[in-house]
């Protein structure tokens, strides 16, 4: 397996020379070694994973029901499958599907799953689930070893982070997205042995795209990428739009809907979840500066990412399905410091500290992320419950997301993650893996290198 080009670009030859009556003659093959790729979500879905359940958390235990209800109806026979995460909710992020292949019976593709996992934290312990449950017969996995510098992200290198754009022109078996600093002083990553991994592959060449504006980091947290056979590319990307998500609420107060709670239609919450979802109404949202600039800030970048996949991975407008998003800056890491300026003693000390809580831009979802989502076959597409303001009985989010999607072709089935899931700071895809049918037509990478 290629690491690095560097050091070795999986080329080799190989000369037989036979000598015999006096007499030589010699014959020579070039061979290469099989790219790893990365899987597609144009891919039909086989199978799900996630995290195994504690016993008593009922409130991952009703996900996990209301994600298994929803897989049957997007051709997923199978109910979700656990994997003992030692404790680590976030099965996306510990290893990417990858596949080799080579030519098999009649040119077919004939191969095997090679699971990347997580270079995080520097052998993040849930991706050891690749090695001790998953790898077997057909399937293998492969640890790029890292050690992290004592400033970096190690949040750039879990594997939320690293997405595929499906094919397009000049690119056949698409390209790698991953996310890393961009410009942002004291945040870097991702692992250069893990774009070295990546780049040695020389079929899907990485795009860097800028993630430093979120609080995780990771790409899936803003765009997702879904088949749609007979458009011009056969998919599309689901694009979070915070403009749409604050045109929205625009909408409900202007409708005298503002003293509406964002968050219409939240069950009985319990400590500390009362204090992590935010219940201010639609006139609040919209009167909080740093609410309304992190998602300003948040559609700035967006656009500038989306530039990014213009140029660098034929997408276009046309290919987009902007999808309503909300963000804040409320995420955990404000709690905590807010929590610390509580507790201080008035002076310059805790004044200080307030002005950098009031300067926090750095974004999380605030509605449950649509484009963190779980896609399926059949044109089925698995989103977290929004739970945005409920306006003559009906959820504008939901109304809208759904819309969006109907467009395309695709229907929608919301699941509820607000409790253990959404409150930790991810979604539905952070929260499941997928195994996709890798091995049709689009593996045949020997007749495109």
């Amino acid at each position: 397996m290629i690491r690095d080009a560097a050091d070795w670009d999986g080329r080799t030859s190989v000369t037989l020379t036979v000598t015999a009556d006096g007499a030589s003659a010699s014959a020579h093959l070039g061979m290469r070694q099989a790219p790893v790729l990365t899987q597609l979500n144009t891919d039909p879905v086989q199978e799900v994973l996630r995290a195994a359940t504690d016993e008593d958390d009922t409130y991952t235990e009703a996900f996990v029901r209301e994600l298994d209800a929803a897989l049957p109806d997007g051709g997923v026979t199978s109910p979700s499958r656990a994997l003992d995460t030692k404790g680590d909710t976030w099965a996306q992020d510990i290893f990417e599907p990858g596949y080799v292949a080579i030519p098999g019976p009649d040119g077919r593709p004939h191969g095997m799953r090679v699971l990347i996992t997580s270079a995080n934290d520097d052998r993040r312990v849930a991706a050891r689930t690749a090695f001790t449950e998953l790898a077997g017969h057909d399937v293998a996995a492969v640890h790029i070893t890292h050690v992290p510098d004592v400033n970096e992200n190690s949040s750039y290198d879990s594997m939320g982070n690293l997405e595929t754009v499906p094919p397009s022109p000049g690119n056949p078996h698409g390209r790698v997205v991953i996310g890393g600093d961009g410009l942002a002083p004291g945040k870097t990553g991702p692992a250069p042995e893990m774009l070295a991994f990546l780049r040695a592959q020389g079929m899907q060449d990485p795009i860097s795209l800028d993630t430093s504006w979120l609080t995780i980091g990771h790409v899936d947290e803003f765009v997702q990428f879904l088949p749609v056979p007979g458009s011009r590319l056969g998919w599309r990307a689901v694009v979070a739009d915070p403009r749409a998500g604050l045109a929205l609420l625009r909408d409900v107060q202007k409708k005298g809907h503002g003293g509406e709670l964002l968050h219409g239609g939240l069950p009985k919450l319990e400590w500390p979840y009362d204090l992590r979802i935010d219940q201010r109404t639609v006139d609040a949202f919209l009167a909080d500066t740093q609410f309304t600039g992190t998602n300003e800030r948040a559609a700035e970048r967006i656009d500038t990412n989306l530039a990014v996949l213009r140029a660098k991975a034929g997408l276009t407008d046309a290919e987009i399905i902007r999808v309503p998003a909300l963000f804040t800056a409320r995420s955990l890491d404000y709690g905590m410091l807010d929590t610390e300026i509580r507790g201080m003693e008035d002076g310059p000390a805790k004044d200080a500290k307030q002005k950098q809580l009031e300067a926090m831009r750095d974004a999380v979802a605030e509605i449950p992320g649509t484009a963190n989502g779980l896609v399926l076959n059949d044109g089925r597409y698995v989103a977290p419950k929004p739970y945005g303001p409920v306006v003559d009985g009906k959820d504008v989010f939901a109304e809208a997301i759904t819309a969006a999607f109907r467009r395309t072709g695709y229907r929608v089935s919301y699941v509820d993650d607000l409790i253990g899931v959404h409150v930790g700071e991810g979604e539905i895809h952070c929260a499941t893996n997928t195994l996709r049918g890798v091995f049709g037509p689009g593996a045949r990478w020997w007749r495109d290198r």
